[in-house]
């Protein structure tokens, strides 16, 4: 099942339970969703989505610095559901190993493509920066 799908389970889920951070899924679902209705009236791709929720977790985390233990305790609550929907993400060793796989010492390939490469094959289950940091000590570029 996608992400989108996943997160509107549980917001059902929420909502049937009366949980207060049903309200708080149901904004997450509508942002997600608002993404690919902006471009073009399409629907959200689950790369677009991933991105939204991980956008949102690192709101709830801003926000637990400064919140009341009643509202840390909800956003808790919301980011481990939030979490809960994401694929599982991209390790370091996942793209060590493709980069292995897919480019020989001989060669020294352009970021640029090993970016591209890195960014079809894991999309947004991988961090992209910890991604480029890995390329130029790989390749020193």
């Amino acid at each position: 099942m996608t992400v989108i799908g996943e997160l509107k389970k549980e917001s059902l889920r929420l909502r049937k339970e009366r949980s207060p951070v049903a309200s708080s899924i149901v904004f997450a679902i509508s942002e997600i969703e608002k993404v690919g209705k902006n471009a073009g009236n399409r629907e959200t791709t689950e790369d677009e989505a991933i991105r939204i929720i991980q956008k949102i977790i690192a709101t709830i985390d801003e926000n637990l610095l400064h919140s009341t233990a009643w509202r840390a305790s909800q956003l808790t609550y919301e980011k481990q559901i939030l979490q809960s929907v994401l694929p599982q993400m991209a390790t370091e060793n996942d793209v060590v190993s493709f980069l292995e796989a897919k480019y020989t010492e001989n060669t020294v390939p352009k970021k640029g493509e090993v970016m591209k490469a890195l960014r079809d094959e894991f999309g947004a289950r991988a961090d992209m920066k910890r991604a480029a940091q890995i390329v130029n000590e790989m390749f020193g570029i």
